[in-house]
């Protein structure tokens, strides 16, 4: 039993901190964030000020809460988690809309959000129990996480010590990676990614423009097998209905803005020019999405790729990632029903996109990347 005592003093000093504002906003110490967001989401939903969330993937997490508050006229806050599914969303969605009275929601239709159905498979998974309806359960976050005891002497009206949490955020920066210079010094061209030619990101658009240029000079002809099409569309749709139309249809009052997030053309131009199976399963997600919301009025869609600048590689840092400037951008389209997608633009839009990804200049690239590479040995 002398282990008792301990654990309930443990315990007891998370409780007091809270550094993962689970229970309460902070008592001792600073107003400040670290931690993973997939549990900080969690006490910004209990104990945060807002009435507007962003939710999305490293695509959303550059959008400034403060801007879209000032676009939107509402308290936003960004609890974009990078990498994730439409299932965990809809986790960290329904907990947010179940306990606020939120009046609007930005959110990104990643391409691959839709490909998990089960939230065991996911990042979040450990933290689930965070966003279930037992508010006693949370309490374990704190007895299974030794290492949050340390919040208690950083940053405190007794100690100030960054060494013992570094990396605190405030809210406006809680997810945005731009301002990490490995990231930043990445955009300005294609030369740029060559100089970074060992980070994996860079490595891996490598291989797939050379994969895609290697299919292309084949010359054998890439067969779309539309039963497996037709399979993809079942899965992916029945996934946005289960995990975020259902929750549209819910909450009525609740302003939604899905955005199909503009990856670089080059992202495009490989799938169109190389796997044009894959494009067309892309292309079904945006013909599902734009019918099955058409007969809901607190939902609109946008898609931004008939937009210049997704031509221009000096506006990614990698085939899919775009510089924050496009996320200002995105938010005034939004707020201004410019590029929004209806079923009476759909097939024209979808057919404007198509000829831009199968006209784009992919073996010119592949030939200038060649260059370097041949230049610059490892």
């Amino acid at each position: 039993m002398g282990w008792m005592l301990p654990a309930v003093l443990f315990i007891a000093v998370n409780l007091l901190v809270d550094p993962y504002r689970i229970f309460h906003a902070p008592w001792i110490q600073e107003d400040y964030y670290a931690g993973n967001i997939r549990i900080l989401a969690s006490g910004i939903i209990n104990t945060g000020a807002f009435d507007a969330i962003i939710l999305g993937t490293s695509m959303a997490e550059n959008f400034s809460p403060a801007e879209a508050s000032r676009v939107f006229g509402s308290r936003f806050v960004n609890l974009s988690l990078s990498g994730s599914s439409a299932v965990e969303r809809a986790l960290v969605l329904n907990d947010a809309l179940s306990k606020r009275k939120l009046t609007d929601v930005i959110y990104s239709l990643d391409d691959l959000a839709f490909d998990t159905d089960s939230i065991s498979k996911t990042p979040i998974a450990p933290y689930a129990y965070l966003y279930d309806d037992n508010p006693f359960n949370d309490l374990l976050i704190y007895a299974s996480d030794p290492k949050a005891i340390r919040y208690a002497l950083c940053r405190n009206v007794l100690i100030s010590s960054d060494r013992l949490c570094p990396g605190t955020r405030d809210l406006e920066h809680l997810v945005e990676w731009y301002s990490n210079q490995e990231y930043s010094q990445r955009f300005g061209g294609l030369n740029n990614w060559l100089q970074a030619k060992n980070n994996a990101q860079i490595q891996q658009a490598l291989k797939s423009i050379a994969a895609s240029i290697r299919t292309i000079h084949s010359g054998i002809p890439q067969v779309i097998h539309w039963s497996e099409v037709a399979l993809a569309r079942q899965k992916h749709e029945r996934i946005f209905t289960d995990d975020l139309l259902k929750i549209i249809a819910k909450y009525p009052a609740t302003r939604f803005y899905l955005f199909f997030p503009p990856y670089s053309r080059l992202n495009y131009a490989i799938k169109a020019q190389s796997a044009p199976q894959s494009y067309e399963e892309y292309l079904d997600i945006i013909r599902f999405v734009i019918n099955d919301c058409a007969p809901y009025r607190n939902v609109r869609v946008f898609g931004f790729d008939t937009e210049s600048f997704v031509d221009d590689l000096a506006n990614y840092k990698d085939t899919e990632h775009y510089h924050p400037r496009i996320n200002s951008e995105i938010l005034h389209w939004m707020k201004n029903g410019e590029h929004e997608l209806i079923p009476a633009n759909l097939e024209a839009y979808i057919h404007d996109i198509s000829g831009r990804a199968q006209h784009y200049p992919l073996r010119d690239i592949g030939a200038e990347i060649d260059v370097y590479l041949q230049r610059t040995p490892n």
